[in-house]
């Protein structure tokens, strides 16, 4: 049976008398259709579409035959027979419609690779642009949300958007010099391998091109280190013949990096009371519902929001879940250092950016800190001597 016809409401019927045949001539003529016509041992077996039964029951008077229904067949009798559970059935389509629409929009933004910017910082900027929970995945254009990152965020020189279910996963790398597929697209034209920042060569490993730099070396930024132009010579040194290949090898350089920063011995700062207040919400279709109770009433405070989404498997989240807000009272007064307490802070502030210099690639040699307090202010200046890969495509 196909399955038209398996949607359609069907009866098979038994008819049994003196003169069937009659009565079949009677459909006949009638235009009646009478499918899987086969005998009965009481009579005769047919199946038909059930609109047409009440016609064929007064046929049926006419030729003195005598019809009974054995099977009902269709979606109408289904739920006739199931009447009692519509509601059930209707749960099941509504779910069905629910999660179908669900599936249209995007429900979880996902931040990965983020060092130096916090999820918040940059859920806040992708917001501020109009990608926010509940928006629909068919706005939403990856490679305009990749170009606005980086151009918003300089150290962020890398960034992948994708739509993974109902997610928008958003992966960057910080402090790499990793180029967009146009940048590499165009740079392949000429091929040359050129230094992002000035040094000396330290060593020089070339897998393809020509070297235009030795060890000991000075560099300036933009000077070519490996040219794409391959010459090719004979073996009294004489030159053949060129050949434009895709410049490739290995250049590190030993560098200068000079390190500044300054800040005030009052330093604001916040002594936490040790109370504070819980509110809870339900988070439905991108809108906070906030239960009663536990405003925050607090003068000066912070939060702490922390939440869960219901997910059904995989990257499929539903616009369904639940969360605490938590505000913590506190007090601003300011902290004034002492002239040692202010020197051991930029002592930690200068390691912590070393510490995110090396986090990068760079290999600190040797590094200097001065530090001088005047007139309520702390400054710094440093010197770091850091060995790092230089090479860049093209121009930097």
């Amino acid at each position: 049976m196909n399955r038209s016809r398996s949607l359609k409401n069907i009866l098979t019927v038994r008819v049994s008398g003196q003169d069937p045949e009659r009565f079949f001539n009677l459909c006949s003529f009638h235009g009646i259709l009478l499918e899987d016509l086969r005998p009965d041992r009481e009579g005769f077996l047919f199946s038909m579409e059930a609109p047409g039964f009440f016609k064929v029951r007064r046929l049926a008077r006419k030729a003195g035959v005598k019809l009974s229904i054995l099977e009902k067949r269709g979606i109408f009798f289904f739920l006739r027979r199931n009447r009692a559970r519509l509601a059930f059935f209707a749960g099941i389509v509504s779910c069905t419609g629910f999660l179908y629409y669900s599936s249209l929009f995007i429900w979880d933004i996902h931040m990965e690779g983020n060092l130096k910017y916090t999820d918040s910082a940059l859920l806040s900027f992708l917001e501020d642009l109009g990608y926010v929970h509940g928006m629909k995945k068919s706005g939403i254009v990856c490679e305009d949300l990749e170009k606005e990152i980086r151009a918003a965020y300089g150290d962020i020189t890398w960034v992948s958007a994708e739509i993974s279910g109902n997610r928008l996963i958003v992966r960057v790398k910080e402090n790499q010099v990793i180029g967009t597929e146009e940048e590499e697209a165009e740079s392949a034209l000429s091929g040359d391998l050129t230094a992002a920042k000035a040094g000396t060569i330290v060593s020089i490993i070339t897998r393809a091109g020509t070297p235009k730099v030795h060890a000991g070396d000075v560099v300036e930024a933009g000077q070519v280190l490996i040219s794409g132009t391959l010459e090719i010579t004979d073996e009294g040194g004489n030159l053949l013949k060129t050949e434009e290949v895709r410049a490739d090898g290995d250049v590190t350089a030993r560098l200068l990096y000079h390190y500044e920063d300054s800040f005030p011995l009052a330093t604001p700062v916040r002594h936490y009371s040790g109370e504070e207040t819980s509110r809870h919400y339900l988070w439905f279709l991108g809108k906070r519902l906030y239960l009663p109770g536990g405003k925050n009433r607090y003068e000066a405070s912070d939060r702490i929001d922390r939440y869960t989404k219901l997910h059904l498997w995989g990257d499929f989240y539903l616009p369904i879940g639940w969360g605490t807000v938590t505000a913590r009272e506190y007090e601003e007064a300011f902290r004034v250092y002492s002239e040692e307490e202010a020197k051991e802070q930029a002592r930690l502030r200068f390691e912590t950016w070393c510490e995110n210099l090396s986090a990068s690639g760079t290999v600190l040699e040797d590094t200097q800190l001065t530090v001088t307090v005047e007139d309520g202010i702390c400054r710094s200046t440093g010197l770091v001597q850091a060995t790092e890969s230089i090479a860049v495509r093209g121009e930097p």
